[in-house]
């Protein structure tokens, strides 16, 4: 009985384990904002006024939280959030899915040269195996191993296109994924944009009151909030981008390497007398 050897999970189960790492901490930078506001009830109400105060002047006013600068940054920052998560969803989706085990199992070659001896005789069972290992290298062999009994140009006609197909369902989501990390980048820009126009708007119905230098700078790094949140996405974005690439690139190398051994193994020469010899006693699939 064949039993598949790989395992598969959706890639709903990567977002959701990302949205609930993002939601769980969220909830914990929201408590530790709500801590200091409780912390001042339980000291004593009367304190020597001679004194000095030695805390910096920061630490009375009270820094916001992370939590709070999140806020601040207004409905941009939300709609970040929405692409962090699938951000996050893709990134564990192509680790998984980018492993070398689930592209090339574990000596897939080599078991398969000792099922796959007599190309007239072990069709079936290497085709067999090939199923029961399913994945990109296997999925290639077997197009090579059905077509071999029309010749070895067929046989490498059908190899060249499927590579081509399971490259491209290596490259799967990272299209969606760069353009994640370029729109996140423009969003933010914008979201600062209509942050500083508010600002200079609420400066501005100011007058002359004697706090619109504050009223001006704390519009202005709220806005600027957006454009942190962007870039922070867009860097994450490209980093794993770049990464999973040269992952696609190195592992389609290694296949094309395996995969040209198995042609010079198998395929023979080209019209060559013992490839004709060959490929006339083989069942035509």
């Amino acid at each position: 009985m064949l039993v598949r050897s790989r395992f598969r999970l959706p890639p709903a189960v990567f977002g959701s384990a990302a949205l609930l790492l993002i939601a769980f901490l969220s909830l914990s930078h929201l408590r530790a904002a709500d801590t200091p506001a409780t912390a001042p009830a339980s000291q004593p109400t009367s304190q020597p006024t001679s004194q000095p105060s030695t805390q910096p002047a920061a630490a009375v006013s009270g820094d916001p939280s992370v939590y709070d600068l999140y806020q601040k940054g207004g409905p941009v920052m939300y709609i970040l959030t929405g692409f962090s998560v699938l951000a996050l969803a893709i990134i564990f989706e192509r680790l998984f899915a980018l492993r070398r085990a689930a592209v090339i199992p574990t000596n897939f070659m080599g078991r398969l040269r000792r099922i796959y001896r007599n190309p007239a005789a072990d069709a079936e069972q290497a085709l067999a195996f090939c199923r029961m290992h399913d994945s990109p290298m296997a999925r290639m062999v077997a197009a090579f191993i059905k077509r071999l009994p029309r010749g070895y140009e067929a046989a490498e006609k059908a190899l060249e296109d499927t590579g081509g197909n399971e490259a491209l369902r290596l490259r799967a989501n990272l299209r969606i994924f760069y353009a994640i990390g370029s729109v996140a980048t423009l969003l933010g820009l914008l979201g600062t944009i209509a942050g500083m126009i508010k600002a200079f708007m609420v400066t501005a119905k100011a007058g002359n009151a004697e706090n619109k230098v504050e009223l001006l700078s704390t519009g202005i790094y709220e806005a600027m909030l957006c454009t942190f949140g962007g870039l922070a996405v867009a860097i994450l974005v490209t980093i794993f981008y770049y990464y999973f690439i040269g992952r696609v690139e190195k592992l389609v190398t290694q296949i094309n390497d395996e995969l040209t051994q198995l042609a010079d193994e198998y395929g023979l020469v080209p019209e060559s007398k013992d490839e004709l010899s060959t490929t006339s006693t083989l069942r035509k699939m």
